[in-house]
């Protein structure tokens, strides 16, 4: 088990012991794994993997006219009355600190060496529900499964979390100076 450094945060997570709807989460992981779930998400995936990266100004506007196209599919599932849903989870909390592999839920009612499943809300851009499974041990929660890509997020939030702090520190020893 690695240390990692928590950082203060908030996210809000819902969660379930995993044995409960253990088939209904296995393939909520993962339907949430092949994620973007959109056409032209998956066309900018199949272009990069072909002709490697677009240069810098076309990635971002490729992007962000991705994320638009997924904004309009959410409007256009609200207006069909089609919103994209998620199976039911008994309980939902709020992540107070994150770490590498790891998180601190400010009030919880887990029970240690218990797998549980959870989807948090990631506030990255795009933002993303992340799916994992993990278990609690010593007011700890440690990330047990979790998709590479949503690995490779997590710890990229995590880390601008760091640069943060370390940027918040360093302004405040400045400013007392």
């Amino acid at each position: 088990m690695e240390k990692s450094r928590l950082i203060n945060t908030t996210l809000n997570i819902q969660y379930e012991q995993a044995h409960i709807k253990s088939e209904e989460c296995a393939k909520e992981f993962n339907k949430l794994t092949q994620s973007d779930e959109d056409p032209i998400g998956e066309w900018l995936r199949i272009m990069r993997a072909k002709k490697g990266n677009f240069d810098s100004e076309n990635t971002i506007v490729l992007e962000l006219l991705v994320e638009i196209y997924r904004k309009l599919e959410i409007l256009e599932n609200k207006i069909e009355k089609n919103p994209k849903t998620y199976i039911p989870l008994e309980y939902s909390s709020n992540i107070s600190t994150i770490g590498h592999g790891c998180f601190a839920l400010e009030d919880s009612n887990l029970l240690e060496n218990t797998l549980y499943y959870g989807r948090v809300e990631l506030p990255t851009f795009p933002t993303r529900i992340v799916p994992m499974y993990f278990k609690y041990n010593k007011e700890l929660a440690f990330i047990e499964q979790i998709h590479a890509r949503d690995e490779m997020e997590w710890d990229s939030y995590v880390a601008s979390k760091e640069r943060a702090l370390i940027r918040m520190i360093k302004s405040d020893k400045k400013a007392n100076v």
